[in-house]
């Protein structure tokens, strides 16, 4: 990576294609494994791959349209719905689920990975982080609602909301966050915007959803962040493959390179730099190799101090008054190590916190197993959530009944 805070259009396009391959090689796919794919995905090029690799690969899905448009692939269809498999328990050694749940209701989501977890050995989720940017956010809210006008799902999940669910199904779960570095350049705002407003357009959505889209593409100051892309892989104990990641590829070098630092030191920073940028970012790095070792500095030895005279003999003095312990407050150790009142203690930026007051012993609230449905971060300044609808969330049609029968003779 160079010293820019943005992509060029070149070094975008191939920092997208490295993290694709991070990606894809994060899933382990190998030669004559049996692979189940939720669908065929946009244009099909996850099945296109999978197949290319020897994977025996096998397509749910039930949409006519999507299984007349991708046949000529050659994998094998699966007719039905995710969220029951027509599958026996392990038909498959993986099963993925790549940029598919989030377009799918979430009360379905632990319904769709408890059946792939049935029916196969290993359950990768692949979903885009939510947006982190004010743009991103607006954007994707817009799409958002566009889509559940038209009766479909768009909603964005944190890590933790798939780590959970997963976990749920599979005894151990492994996770990888891969993002962009860097800001990408305008172009990918204007191809961003304009795949979105095909989309909404194609299937007729509202015009004032198309008209901000565009409005959007047009400012100067527009920039637009990719989203991190989040890989859960769950397995049963013992049963996660260690994945091996390609170096990142050699850059070509510009006309004017930039300076290389020439010691030790310089270096040493540029690196330290480098790690916390990338840290920030949430990038991960899993081909980079170590860094050289730096030569340690010479060792300098402290000089001995010089032998000091033997004290004098003090003089007697009055013995010096010592005032009575105060009594020590419950809960903050001797009475001594308490701060007086609005007074921190010394080195500390904000001083000492004031104890709790003990409060009245109310029942304890049990979260959730899994969570909310829907992640809801701070609202946007419209008074709408981010990847919300307007209206709450239809409560599930499903209910417990007893058994029917004879009931118990009483005694």
């Amino acid at each position: 990576m160079n010293d820019r805070t943005d992509y060029t259009a070149n070094e975008f396009e191939a920092e997208s294609r490295y993290l694709e391959t991070l990606i894809w090689e994060s899933l382990v796919v190998e030669r004559d494994m049996r692979l189940l794919v939720c669908g065929y995905g946009p244009e099909g090029s996850l099945v296109k791959r999978a197949i290319e690799s020897g994977a025996r690969t096998t397509v749910i899905e039930h949409r006519n349209e999507e299984i007349v448009r991708f046949a000529p692939l050659g994998a094998k269809l699966l007719r039905g719905s995710t969220s029951v498999i027509p599958a026996k328990e392990n038909s498959f050694d993986l099963a993925i689920a790549y940029h598919y749940l989030h377009e799918i209701d979430p009360f379905f989501h632990a319904q769709v990975l408890s059946e792939l977890a049935r029916v196969a050995t290993r359950v990768a989720v692949v979903e885009p982080a939510p947006p982190a940017d004010p743009l991103g956010k607006r954007i994707a809210l817009l799409y958002s609602q566009a889509k559940r006008e038209l009766g479909a799902f768009e909603y964005y999940q944190p890590l933790e909301y798939w780590k959970k669910l997963l976990q749920a199904v599979k005894a151990e779960v492994s996770q990888h966050v891969f993002a962009f570095s860097k800001t990408p350049p305008r172009e990918y705002l204007r191809d961003t915007v304009k795949l979105l407003i095909d989309t909404i357009e194609l299937e007729e959505a509202p015009r004032e959803y198309v008209e901000e889209l565009r409005a959007i593409a047009q400012r100067s100051d527009a920039a637009l962040l990719p989203p991190p892309r989040y890989v859960l892989v769950g397995a049963a104990v013992g049963e996660l493959i260690v994945p091996s990641f390609s170096r990142r590829p050699e850059q070509r070098v510009s006309a004017k390179p930039s300076r290389v630092p020439t010691t030790a030191s310089e270096l040493a920073k540029k690196i330290e730099v480098a790690r916390e940028v990338s840290q920030a970012a949430g990038y991960e790095f899993p081909p980079v190799e170590p860094a050289r070792a730096l030569t340690p500095p010479e060792t300098i030895t402290a000089a001995p101090a010089p032998a000091s005279p033997p004290p004098a003999t003090p003089a007697p003095t009055a013995p010096a008054f010592t005032p009575p312990p105060a009594p020590a407050v419950p809960g903050f150790g001797p009475s001594e190590n308490v701060p007086a009142p609005g007074f921190g203690v010394p080195g500390l930026p904000f001083g000492t916190p004031t104890p709790a007051v003990p409060a009245a012993e109310t029942p304890p609230v049990i979260p959730p197993p899994f969570g909310s449905p829907f992640a809801v971060p701070e609202p946007l300044s419209d008074g709408g959530g981010f990847g919300l609808p307007g209206e709450p969330p239809p409560t599930s049609p499903w209910a417990w009944e007893p058994p029917e029968g004879p009931s118990e003779p009483q005694p």
